[in-house]
């Protein structure tokens, strides 16, 4: 029985009783008629009555009130109204006590909208008296959220079935949910008989638990080999990334088939690996070019000299001074000597390229050291060069090899003052920064072209603007392989008609013994 909020108030008539019962009915949002045992319409509430109002029918059916229930579903039946025999027949089986409540989802749509209702029917007793509550729910705006999620489903299907890139979801224990067409098609299912088939079916070997999603799981893919059905394998791109849902976790998987995109890096490997010969052989033949242009020229000098004392000693020996006679042999002994540190360059970074140097370093004073060399230079260049030494340290130790790294710093200098003026300065500076010892050479000379200075420590290669000065093109490359034997690196700044610096870097402790390959 229907009661008050408030309990210590008891109705004091039926009326009342009535009258708080159609408040309750006219507070809900549902459609709702009270029938009595034969199908009589006895009451409706205020969202009946509105429906009837706003769909256009007459006051004066007082809204179906004494009308039968079942005679207007059965007249509704005949305006094509699909459902209302069902309702009816619902209903009947409600009433006969045969089902205890009765639902039916059906459309209503006006000329304006498309609506849904549901329709429910239940029984339950009143004084004695049994009553049926026939209701009918607006569920229009549910219906079109779950048609909008259907369409959406839907567009995602469509989507996914027309990917290229396969995509399936996996459970826990490693057995495949969904599959899309793609999927299906790089391992070559069937689109229906993927689902339930372990994932390890697709990738090869066994499925070992947690263990497979921890090593695949992340952002980042993996290159692997998939088993197609008929047992050949490809190449495929497998990233996989776990999704925690309610009702537990699952992992998506997306797979591309890289068959093309591997042979296409097989042949740019090809390609590349034949471009690298054919460039080694450009290199090769420009080196052959350069080694047989600098012999050329810069064997002509000495040889025509030799050639030139050899003559005079042969043609004019017995009537030439002693004097003259030395001056000559003097001059084949210099010009033999400038043949020979020729042909020693060349072994040089022959011997670099091919057997290796032993590096012999030993404790050494670098500031002595450094002195020394350019002490060299100052004794017979002093008359056409300012040569200085500069350093703010007052000891500084290193392990160096002796030989090789004066081979450097002579191949340096004497650039540093080939391509300087007469007059100009070559500074040598030495100093420390850590654990490395630098040493720059400076000078004020003709510098280096820009689009010379990628090439500078090539074999052979001269820049363009020295083309009137002699040399070999060997020199920088030997210093900047001497220099590598210390662990060391060589740099140049340079500026044309401003001059060059070129930097040494060299660990003040040297790695343990090796060989040095070019």
């Amino acid at each position: 029985m229907l009661v008050p909020s408030n309990a210590h108030e008891p109705f004091h008539s039926s009326s009342d009783a009535e009258r708080f019962v159609q408040a309750v009915l006219d507070a809900l949002s549902a459609h709702i008629a009270l029938l009595d045992e034969s199908g009589t319409i006895i009451a409706v509430n205020q969202a009946w009555r509105d429906f009837a109002d706003c769909n256009g029918l007459p006051r004066s059916s007082a809204y179906g009130l004494g009308s039968n229930y079942l005679a207007i579903c059965n007249s509704a039946s005949w305006h094509s109204a699909n459902e209302a025999p069902l309702v009816a027949l619902g209903l009947r089986d409600v009433m006969r006590g045969n089902l205890s409540d009765f639902e039916l989802e059906y459309p209503c749509h006006s000329p304006t909208e498309q609506r849904w209702f549901v329709a429910r029917v239940s029984r339950f007793e009143w004084d004695e008296r049994v009553r049926i509550i026939v209701a009918h729910q607006n569920i229009t705006e549910l219906k079109r959220a779950q048609q909008e999620l259907s369409r959406s489903q839907r567009r995602i299907e469509a989507i996914l079935n027309n990917v290229n890139n396969g995509i399936i979801t996996v459970d826990t224990q490693g057995i495949i949910r969904t599959a899309n067409r793609a999927a299906a098609r790089i391992f070559g299912y069937a689109e229906d008989t993927l689902p339930g088939l372990p994932l390890v079916r697709l990738l090869g070997g066994e499925f070992r638990g947690a263990e497979i999603f921890r090593h695949l799981n992340g952002e980042l893919g993996h290159e692997l080999r998939g088993l197609r059905a008929d047992g050949s394998v490809i190449p495929i791109y497998f990233s996989l990334s776990e999704l925690c849902l309610d009702d537990g976790g699952i992992y998506t998987c997306i797979i591309q088939d890289i068959t093309y995109r591997k042979q296409m890096e097989e042949q740019a490997i090809e390609q590349e690996r034949m471009r690298l010969a054919l460039e080694k052989e450009r290199d090769m033949r420009a080196l052959k070019n350069r080694l047989l242009s600098m012999m050329s020229h810069e064997l002509r000098t000495p040889l025509a000299s030799i050639s030139l004392s050899y003559d005079m000693l042969k043609k004019y020996g017995s009537v030439s001074t002693p004097e003259e006679r030395e001056q000559a042999l003097d001059n084949i002994q210099i010009q033999l000597n400038l043949l020979k540190e020729m042909i020693g360059d060349v072994m040089t970074l022959s011997r670099g390229d091919s057997d290796g140097f032993q590096i012999a370093a030993e404790d050494c004073d670098l500031i002595t050291y450094c002195r020394d060399v350019l002490e060299e230079f100052q004794f017979h260049h002093h008359h056409t060069h300012r040569i200085e030494f500069e350093c703010n340290f007052p000891a500084l130790r290193a392990e160096i090899d002796r030989k090789l790294l004066r081979r450097a710093l002579t191949n340096l200098i004497n650039n540093a003052i080939k391509y300087s003026p007469r007059g100009g300065l070559v500074l040598l500076r030495l100093s420390c920064e850590g654990e490395q010892a630098i040493i720059e050479i400076r000078d004020e000379g003709i510098g280096i072209p820009p689009e010379d200075q990628s090439r500078l420590f090539e074999p052979f290669y001269r820049a363009r603007n020295t083309e009137n000065i002699p040399g070999t093109g060997l020199g920088l490359a030997i210093a900047r392989q001497m220099v590598e034997l210390h662990s060391g690196t060589l740099s140049f700044a340079s500026r044309v008609g401003v001059g060059t610096s070129f930097t040494i870097r060299l660990p003040l402790r040297q790695p343990l013994p090796r060989l040095f390959y070019g």
